[in-house]
């Protein structure tokens, strides 16, 4: 069993166990090169490339195969005909045993091959590279909610991450969801289609920013794209509006963000403030909480006695405390899962031509400060934004002014995120500047419904801060409402 081929080089047939030993021998130097000259990084960028994955998974299956012929053959030469019935029986349960116990680690490593290579056929097109602008490559990161007694899609998280291409510095900046008069890049159709910015007759709501994924599929004319028209209207809102080049887009259905939360095990999060999460007279309690893939939801939604800003620090607390959750080893554990969840929630046109390149920006920018801005009151009014402003705070901080090394996150009006910024917005938005939602969304009661059947009005968290790299053994991604680390 340890030395597949030895029955045979001893007793049988001498070629065959030569080529049996030799195999095994290379498949032991090879694991062991692996494991000994390949940084963690190098091996995600091999498995993100799905011609590697589709040898791996075929050469797993052979060598399960073969190592049981292996056995099955080394069980003839030990001449069963000759021994008693019970020990034919024996030799017969022990081969069968011997032989499940080998296969069984190449059947999962094809397996997982399978998995991944599946993963990335399906969720990442093949397409044309995009080049960085400015040495920066920019991703919209959107919360979509497509559920019942929603009209279309409206992509109510609305995030752009940029990174520097060169030393994988990170930065996040954050639009509400209903900023109005959004511009589009000049040049394009919906740019002369609309001078002075997304808006018109009608229900002020389909004239928000996050009524631009709608009203591009219904107008496909005026947002030609490898992206599809929904998406590619979302990308030019927000490239016109922060004055920046958008390569790509990732959106997540926020349903399906419960699943994912469930197959990693659920996350942690230390909460702040007492909250209602669904059921009724239910409530969070402060202090560490253990969330899965429901909870965590609700907490991420729940609209009762909270703001849009509330929601907005509170979703990207979970998504901190979901990436902090997602080491390495509970990733492997729950691969398989992950895989399946991921596939069923994830949009996005990053063709996997780019995924290495990707992939060496994610660890390069891991442990790095998260430089952020949130475009939101005080800062911004979303009813009547200063445009150039807000292409002002954006250049800014993607050019590193302002960074503050005390901290691991900065506003981009030079303060930190803390209890008295949303409080201001709540201000604002009470006096009606615009900070309170404008799309007719309601209040709902979050005691009475689930996360699934709109209880919560839609997922409205508008911006917010993920936290940075926790180097000191304190909570990261602190807010005023939660924190995880």
């Amino acid at each position: 069993m340890l030395a597949p081929g030895s029955a045979q080089l001893i007793c049988g047939n001498r070629r065959l166990g030569k080529i049996a030993l030799s195999t095994w021998g290379v498949v032991l130097v090879i694991a062991l090169l692996v494991a000994t000259t390949m940084s963690t990084n190098d091996i995600a960028k091999l498995a993100v490339q799905p011609w590697i994955l589709s040898t791996v998974r075929m050469l797993a299956f052979a060598l399960a195969l073969a190592w049981v012929v292996i056995l099955i053959d080394a069980w003839r030469l030990g001449h069963p005909p000759g021994l008693n019935r019970r020990h034919r029986l024996i030799m017969v349960g022990a081969t069968v045993a011997l032989g499940a116990m080998v296969s069984t680690p190449f059947v999962v490593a094809a397996r997982y091959a399978e998995a991944a290579h599946d993963l990335v056929v399906r969720m990442f097109p093949s397409g044309e590279v995009a080049a960085a602008s400015d040495g920066r490559l920019n991703i919209a990161l959107l919360g979509a909610d497509s559920g019942d007694g929603r009209d279309g899609v409206r992509p109510d998280s609305i995030h752009v991450v940029s990174i520097d291409v060169l030393t994988g510095e990170p930065a996040l900046i954050s639009l509400p969801r209903n900023l109005e008069n959004a511009r589009f890049p000049s040049g394009t159709p919906a740019a002369d289609q609309f001078p002075q910015g997304f808006s018109g007759e009608g229900d002020r709501s389909d004239y928000l920013l996050n009524a631009t994924w709608t009203y591009g599929e219904e107008n496909p004319e005026l947002f030609e794209g490898p992206s599809g028209p929904g998406p590619t209207a979302v990308k030019q809102a927000i490239e016109g509006t922060l004055g920046i080049k958008i390569h790509y887009y990732v959106a997540v259905d926020l349903m399906g963000f419960r699943d994912l939360i469930d197959a990693l095990g659920g996350i942690t999060v230390e909460v702040n403030e007492e909250l209602p999460i669904g059921e009724k007279g239910r409530v969070l309690e402060p202090g560490v909480q253990e969330l899965d893939g429901y909870h965590a939801l609700w907490y991420a939604r729940s609209r009762e006695s909270t703001s849009d800003y509330d929601r907005m620090e509170r979703q990207m607390c979970v998504i901190g405390a979901l990436f902090n959750e997602a080491d390495p080893s509970s990733v492997l554990m729950n691969f398989l899962d992950l895989a399946e969840a991921s596939s069923n929630m994830v949009q996005t046109d990053i063709p996997r031509q780019d995924l290495t390149k990707l992939v060496d920006l994610a660890f390069d920018a891991k442990g790095q400060e998260l430089m952020s801005l949130q475009l939101v009151p005080p800062l911004i009014v979303p009813a009547d934004p200063d445009f150039s402003r807000i292409a002002d705070e954006t250049a800014a901080l993607l050019s590193g002014a302002g960074r503050d090394e005390s901290t691991p996150q900065t506003m981009g009006d030079g303060t930190t995120q803390s209890a008295e910024q949303p409080a201001e917005a709540d201000a604002d938005a009470d006096n009606g500047d615009g900070g309170a939602p404008a799309d007719g969304e309601g209040q709902g009661d979050a005691a009475d419904s689930t996360p699934d059947d709109g209880g919560n009005g839609g997922t409205d968290d508008d911006a917010g801060d993920g936290g940075g790299d926790d180097t000191d053994g304190d909570p990261v991604g602190v807010s005023s409402a939660c924190s995880y680390g």
